[in-house]
């Protein structure tokens, strides 16, 4: 694909499946050709003549006597997504018409478009660097809300205007550095010591922020779980089917009843989680709340329930308000040290006197079964799970291993930049080359993240994440 630029390619670029719109992309220097081959506009304009950034209603042929409604939208070079004449073709999103649609366009001189193949053309052209090809295919994938914002802030620029931005001030720094390298027998300061050392560490510093105030792709893909847990006929079931929306756990006034881990997607203010309702502690402090007279089910039940909480991120302590709450927390308390975990009274609704309080907690007070406090139990889970995508709004981006490893490679080069001030015991200055070295070395990992310098593997990774299309 990186040496066939000039060829005409064709693709579907709508997702798989049937749709009320179908696109059919062409990107090279016959896309105007091909597409004019096929399409007839209702108003009798020539496409070959169409202009860039235009809409054409009309009709494209399928067959010699099949023609279905259709629109033309129209970008001329260099104004398009890759830099290339460009057209697309809007029509009906059934498979087969788009099959047959591809088919003909293949006929009148395109070529089958491979994976990522439009952004590949655009990365080549200049018009978006590697972190932008990186961000189109985390949009494609994207699967929550989270992972979607931070991949659309990669999209728009937010993570190469950074470290341009800072690759440029080491340019600079550099340039100044090397100056004096070169008119070393000359009596000039280009730069005083003290300015390289601010230079170095700030710039040191920011990649650290930028690394510390950024989730990673992988951490994205994984939605947060919360499990609740607790005695069982607290009300875990129903209030996970007053959470959920969903009637999947088995709602039973016999204790015990749910045996096995059931998980559902819940959609909070700040974001998307999957629930998991367990078994909860078959036992407290030694005593069989269950009536389980079956020790091996009664450990089975407990393992499960024991995992479900070690790959949960938030705990759900789900206690009966009327059961003496304070007592149930301090029985069970020795399952939740070292957990994050909250404390939710359900049944409040039955209660006949004033809430119950717990020492040194904040419990959310609910009744599952009328849904009375639930709104401010989803809000208290939202603040837990993702108060740093709230601090950092839509500042948050996500960063990749490759971004990590290229960032992280910059940051200790100008550490160790800054280091060799620290090992002048007689205050000399450091040797302007080795400098110039380790800053020139962090100049370089920025490049490689920005796709500055590329080599075709890396590429190959890249894009074989892509689908075609796109």
């Amino acid at each position: 694909m990186f040496d066939r630029l000039d060829e005409t390619i064709v693709a579907i670029s709508s997702p798989p499946g049937c749709g009320i719109r179908g696109i059919v992309r062409l990107s090279g220097p016959l896309a105007f050709d091909c597409a004019a081959s096929v399409f007839i506009s209702d108003h009798g304009i020539d496409l070959l003549k169409a202009g860039g950034h235009e809409r054409h209603m009309g009709r494209v042929r399928l067959t010699a006597d099949a023609w279905l409604p259709a629109e033309a939208y129209t970008f001329r070079a260099p104004a398009s997504y890759t830099r290339q004449d460009l057209v697309e073709l809007h029509v009906p999103g059934s498979p087969p018409v788009l099959a047959m649609l591809l088919d003909q366009l293949l006929q009148a001189g395109a070529r089958p478009a491979e994976p990522g193949e439009f952004t590949a053309r655009a990365f080549y052209a200049g018009a978006i660097d590697l972190t932008g090809v990186e961000a189109v295919a985390a949009v494609i994938h994207a699967q929550t809300d989270a992972q979607l914002r931070a991949s659309e802030r990669l999209l728009h620029g937010a993570l190469s205007r950074r470290t341009r931005g800072l690759r440029e001030e080491l340019a600079d720094l550099l340039a100044l550095i090397e100056a004096e390298i070169d008119f070393v027998e000359e009596p000039i300061e280009f730069v005083a010591p003290a300015q390289v050392l601010e230079t170095v560490s700030r710039v040191a510093d920011q990649l650290a922020r930028l690394l510390n105030d950024s989730e990673s792709v992988e951490r994205l893909e994984v939605l947060p779980r919360i499990a609740l847990v607790g005695l069982p006929n607290a009300g875990k079931s129903t209030l996970f089917n007053r959470l959920t929306g969903m009637d999947r756990a088995i709602q039973s006034s016999v204790a015990g009843t749910t045996r096995d881990v059931i998980t559902a997607p819940l959609t909070l203010p700040g974001g998307e989680v999957i629930v998991c309702d367990t078994a909860g502690f078959i036992q407290a402090s030694g005593n069989v709340h269950s009536g389980d007279d079956h020790p091996q089910l009664t450990a089975a039940i407990e393992s499960i329930t024991a995992r479900a909480m070690a790959d949960a991120e938030l705990i759900l302590v789900v206690i009966d308000a009327t059961d003496a709450p304070a007592r149930v927390l301090s029985e069970i308390s020795d399952r939740l040290a070292g957990r994050r975990y909250e404390v939710v009274l359900n049944k409040t609704d039955a209660l006949r006197e004033p809430l119950p309080v717990i020492a040194g907690h904040q419990p959310v007070y609910v009744s599952a079964a009328t849904g009375a406090g639930l709104d401010e139990l989803r809000v208290r889970m939202s603040e837990i799970l993702f108060k740093h995508a709230e601090k950092h709004g839509s500042e948050l981006i996500s960063l990749t291993q490759r971004h990590r490893d290229a960032l992280q490679e910059a940051r200790e080069a100008l550490l160790r930049a800054a280091s060799l001030f620290e090992s002048s015991t007689d205050h000399s200055v450091p040797p302007a080359e080795l400098l110039a070295l380790e800053i020139r070395h962090a100049m370089h990992a920025l490049s490689l993240l920005l796709g500055e310098v590329t080599t075709e593997d890396l590429l190959g990774r890249i894009f074989s994440r892509f689908c075609i299309g796109k």
